[in-house]
């Protein structure tokens, strides 16, 4: 009886650890095109997902956003994104870390919860937010080109 009990609170443990911030589904969706998440934003609001982006340190905050679909006047899909505290911890998040404490955009795969409320979030007042909780891959991003000027 012993037995059955370490393993069932085992089990338990195991479960509620893998249990996401705001109520959210453990297992994200897949990849999501960042592009189409901020399209109809409320179909995402509170949902775990994951997204392949670019992460830019600026001074004040962390921005999140797809180069195939890059904030413009009239198309404000600006991100703010939040770190989670463990993120040394995490796999890749070491990785990261370096990346970004370089002041380094980082090309990554993440999995978070993407936030779109009437309010706006961070210093550099986001339209959205983006709480990351997991790296599943990152890499140094290739510098912006310049040339191609804003999109369409």
């Amino acid at each position: 009886m012993r037995k059955t009990c370490s393993v069932a609170g085992m089990l338990l443990l195991s479960l509620s650890a893998r249990l996401p911030v705001f109520g959210l589904p453990a297992v994200p969706s897949s990849d999501v095109d960042y592009c189409i998440v901020v399209a109809p934003p409320t179909k995402y609001n509170l949902k775990s997902i994951s997204v392949t982006v670019i992460l830019e340190p600026s001074e004040h905050s962390l921005s999140l956003y797809s180069p195939a679909c890059l904030p413009r006047e009239g198309h404000d899909v600006t991100t703010e994104a939040i770190l989670p505290s463990s993120l040394e911890t995490l796999a890749n998040g070491k990785k990261l870390s370096a990346i970004l404490r370089r002041r380094h955009r980082a090309s990554v795969e993440v999995v978070g919860a993407f936030e779109s409320g009437d309010d706006r979030y961070g210093p550099d007042v986001a339209r959205f937010r983006f709480a990351i909780s997991e790296v599943t891959s990152v890499s140094k991003a290739k510098p912006p080109d310049v040339r191609s000027g804003p999109n369409p």
